[in-house]
């Protein structure tokens, strides 16, 4: 088994990476080697959410990517439901865990089961509800981008046996998000709610009693948990099996593209989606952010049945937050609205105020900040490390000129003085950030190295 790379050969490698540099790409992936038979190949447990299994991203990008930079690995994905992952995760049957749902995964960490301080960012994407053609609770007209209005229309013509909710139930991902949107409707003659336990993601869920949930939930008769993972249950909803029929389904968008390219679930279409500014909840509330965790061995040290391959974690992690990789995730399906959006870096934005300036003239490079999944807290009081290159030194590596610190709201700037003409870039290094505040405990992820290009400042001669 490869061993771990050491630390400060790691920061380097990202830092040249964040910056695009070409001694960084000749390097090639981290802990690759030669050709492996099957019989020398270790195992590599990945337990994640059914999402990204259910709409192929693991068999089409994830799988056969990573096997093919790290061949000694051989990548064996579970897919379960973001709770049932995360309790697969706590026995020390997975080495590393991709899921989606922060009041879950803020417990896993500050129970110390993720090897690093919080989850990467991976990717991001977003939540939709899925409806039958003839639409019987009028969602598509009355609340195409109002998703707690959505649902208020299916209970009411639940309740006159008109529609039906198919719910995946339990913990997964999607339903602790449900569960979010349940909490904001107004309850009425035709809703009401319980209270959804903060241990099991909080929120509320449709029940024929208010407090607190009981175990099982006693659900109305238009409300349906089937127990499926992701794709199932659409094609469940698409079948619509249940009296009155007028299926909805609430899901994640990659799921429901993959099977609509695949000539399933026919019998749906995108009823609410993106969330309006201006609705409860607000354009947050359909975001549907992945993060990826390496399993923390420390855990199981007492446990002898337990043996993970953090390499391979560690090696996992780094590969699907690189920039190659993440280019290649945000192509998934692009040619029906790439439901999979890179999130691992930060995104820079920066250009000099001045192209043309005298020797020894001051020219500001100013520019933004920002993680690039809505609803994400600014990035205020974080670095930026400016670099340098002369044209005439390409590709010689940038040199570090200094660093600027972004404001309040994410700004930044830096002045320089370039007695040559020169190409300036803009980069950060990997940098931890707190996401929600409001859980207990508080719910952070990590960013990867990030840069920019900012261009070129001519000077006169």
């Amino acid at each position: 088994m490869p061993r771990p790379i050491p630390r400060r050969v790691r920061r380097s490698l990202v830092a040249a990476t964040a910056l695009g540099l070409a001694a960084a790409a000749a390097l090639g992936p981290l802990g690759a080697s030669g050709p492996a038979s099957a019989a020398d190949r270790t195992p590599f447990v990945l337990v994640g959410t059914s999402d990204v299994f259910d709409s192929g991203l693991v068999q089409n990008v994830l799988e056969p990517g990573f096997e093919q930079a790290y061949p000694q690995y051989d990548l064996q994905y579970v897919s379960k439901g973001t709770g049932a992952a995360i309790a697969f995760a706590r026995a020390g049957t997975a080495d590393a865990m991709i899921v989606h749902a922060a009041s879950l995964e803020n417990q896993f960490v500050g129970d110390g089961y993720s090897l690093e301080r919080y989850g990467r960012a991976t990717f991001w994407g977003d939540y939709v509800l899925l409806g039958p053609q003839d639409d019987p609770a009028g969602v598509l007209d009355g609340a195409p981008r109002d998703i707690a209005t959505a649902f208020e229309r299916i209970a009411a013509a639940g309740a006159q046996g008109k529609a039906n909710f198919v719910s995946r139930g339990g913990t997964p991902g999607t339903t602790v998000q449900e569960h979010a949107i349940w909490a904001l409707t107004s309850p009425g003659e035709s809703l009401t709610t319980c209270t959804v336990s903060a241990k099991d993601g909080g929120g509320s869920s449709p029940s024929t009693a208010s407090g607190a949930c009981s175990n099982p939930i006693s659900y109305p008769s238009w409300y349906h948990a089937t127990g499926l993972t992701q794709g199932p249950n659409v094609l469940n909803g698409s079948v619509c099996n249940y009296d009155g029929g007028g299926c909805y389904v609430f899901t994640d968008r990659g799921t429901f593209a993959y099977l609509q390219s695949t000539g399933q679930a026919q019998n749906l279409q995108i009823v609410t989606r993106d969330n309006s500014p201006d609705a409860r909840g607000g354009q947050p509330l359909l975001v549907n952010s992945f993060h990826a965790y390496a399993v923390n061995p420390a855990k199981f040290a007492d446990t002898p049945n337990v043996s993970l391959n953090t390499p391979a974690a560690r090696a996992f992690l780094d590969w699907v937050t690189s920039s190659d990789v993440q280019t290649r995730i945000g192509g998934y399906l692009a040619d029906r609205g790439a439901p999979f959006l890179p999130s691992a870096a930060p995104r820079i934005t920066g250009a000099p105020t001045r192209k043309i300036v005298d020797r020894g003239a001051s020219v500001g490079l100013r520019g933004t900040l920002a993680n690039v999944v809505p609803g994400t807290p600014v990035l205020a009081g974080v670095k930026v490390r400016i670099y340098a290159v002369k044209p005439d030194e390409i590709p010689a590596r940038p040199r570090a000129v200094g660093t600027a610190t972004t404001n309040r709201l994410g700004q930044w700037s830096f002045a320089v003085r370039p007695s040559a003409t020169t190409f300036y870039l803009a980069g950060t290094l990997r940098l931890n950030e707190i996401v929600d505040e409001r859980l207990d405990p508080p719910f952070g992820d990590i960013l990867v190295g990030g840069s920019k290009r900012l261009g070129t400042v001519k000077v006169r001669r």
